[in-house]
């Protein structure tokens, strides 16, 4: 389930919200879950497509939207990969397999491949475009009113942690 973390402090000292998933989403994953799948997708849409065009990480070439349906299409994978893709080609230590694992803590990197979570970059790139171009988007993505139901719902919750990090046994 899509939920707020609570546990970022931006450069200036200020607390901070982002936005994570519990399971993993992708071809690839064992998660997939709906409003997971969604909350990707509502971040893609902001960074793409509701700011300016300054986003170091373009949208897929021939893409100029993205639904907000919390399903895993081709369009969706075609959204992971890119951005990705476009995440190494700045120099960023990401993996590139389609999946985007929950992020831990604030710039940790992944206890198994050793790189970023490409989900902190996402947030970091929708939060850092809005706040150059002055709009409340990525903050007030919960209200957001084209958000289906659902996503909503879930950006209610706030934790610190994934559930695919809770408890024994946890990778």
């Amino acid at each position: 389930m899509a939920f707020v973390a609570t546990n970022f402090v931006s450069r200036d000292g200020e607390q901070r919200d982002m936005y994570n998933i519990d399971f993993s989403v992708g071809a690839a994953a064992r998660g997939n879950q709906p409003d997971d799948i969604a909350l990707l997708q509502a971040l893609f849409r902001l960074v793409h497509f509701q700011l300016g065009p300054g986003t170091r990480l373009p949208a897929p070439p021939g893409d100029s939207s993205i639904g907000v349906d919390g399903r895993l299409g081709p369009q969706t994978m075609r959204f992971l990969v890119n951005f990705q893709r476009e995440a190494m080609g700045l120099g960023l230590p990401i993996r590139l397999d389609g999946v985007f694992d929950p992020f831990r803590g604030q710039g940790e990197l992944s206890h198994l491949s050793h790189t970023r979570y490409t989900m902190e970059v996402l947030n970091r790139e929708c939060n850092n475009r809005c706040r150059v171009e002055g709009v409340d988007n990525f903050k007030n993505l919960p209200q957001d009113p084209d958000l289906p139901p659902f996503l909503a719902t879930s950006l209610r919750d706030r934790r610190d942690v994934a559930r695919k990090y809770e408890g024994a046994g946890a990778l």
